[in-house]
């Protein structure tokens, strides 16, 4: 069978006690992961809509002061989920990644009333190495509810089992599936840790593809300063939402059809199944940033 909530919970909990802490960086670190996957502190609720909250609404007004003309498609395939009082799933939402900017600057076109509730503000996962450097960047990144996620580890990692308890309580997850900025004109093929997520979630997530077209204009890699570089003259940003993708009806026959199966067949199983979901997303996200 497939690991239980409580086993990856577990799972989770090992994670974190094996973290280092050694010098303060670490123990910052740890101390950060912890509350990022427990969630429970009374704190936390305030302190992390304050951050999210205002990165946003400052990511609103770069966006309204920085770009020549910004094209919106169909945000309500996204907000009608998300505000739905019947909602009783999880969300993930899936994107290309063009510059290191894409998160929080996109985030900025979503309405101001949905800013100020960690409930409808996404939790994202982001490099670690990037982000994560010393005391007070590991709070504030923690707080804008972005996962450090370390490339190379897999989808096995702590990031994964904070995206997954993330979900697990009904959460906004969004995942950048290519695991890296990529400028060039086709997709990367996505990793396999967003399908870890949707096959192995308490409840299989809605799942909403988005794409964009514009970053890589205001953010180029290979800058010798890495900053932005809006021009309210000449930059354009494209964003497009799509149809929402229900994966349930393939996870509960994985499930179903792995319950049967040795640990090997299992495995293979697993794998053909991260693939297909990997695939269909590639496919959804592809197409809508040819349309952006």
């Amino acid at each position: 069978m497939a690991a239980t909530t409580e086993q990856r919970h577990g799972r989770g909990h090992l994670l974190i006690e094996q973290l280092p802490r050694e010098t303060w960086q670490e123990r910052s670190f740890a101390y950060w992961a912890e509350k990022q996957y427990e969630g429970n502190s009374t704190w936390w609720r305030p302190l992390s809509a304050a951050v999210v909250g205002t990165t946003t609404a400052l990511m609103s007004g770069i966006i309204k002061l920085g770009f020549r003309k910004v094209t919106v498609e169909n945000l309500h395939k996204l907000t009608d989920v998300l505000e739905s009082p019947d909602r009783s799933r999880p969300l993930l939402t899936v994107a290309n990644h063009e510059s290191t900017l894409d998160d929080p600057l996109i985030w900025g076109i979503m309405p101001a009333h949905l800013r100020w509730q960690p409930e409808t503000t996404r939790w994202t996962l982001g490099a670690r190495e990037l982000l994560y450097k010393n005391p007070v960047l590991n709070a504030f990144f923690a707080l804008g509810q972005t996962i450090p996620t370390v490339r190379g580890e897999g989808i096995w990692q702590l990031a994964v089992e904070i995206g997954l308890r993330k979900l697990d309580e009904g959460r906004w997850v969004h995942v950048f599936p290519e695991g890296r900025v990529n400028q060039e004109a086709q997709l990367l093929r996505f990793k396999w840790g967003v399908s870890r997520m949707i096959m192995e979630a308490e409840r299989t997530p809605i799942v909403v593809p988005m794409a964009f077209r514009g970053m890589k204009e205001i953010m180029p890699l290979g800058q010798k300063v890495p900053l932005p570089r809006p021009s309210p003259f000449t930059s354009e940003l494209r964003v497009r939402f799509g149809d929402s993708i229900d994966f349930g009806p393939l996870v509960l026959g994985w499930r179903r059809a792995r319950s049967s199966l040795s640990a090997e067949d299992a495995a293979e199983l697993d794998r053909q199944v991260r693939i297909s979901i990997a695939d269909r997303l590639w496919t959804a996200v592809n197409g809508l940033r040819e349309a952006a």
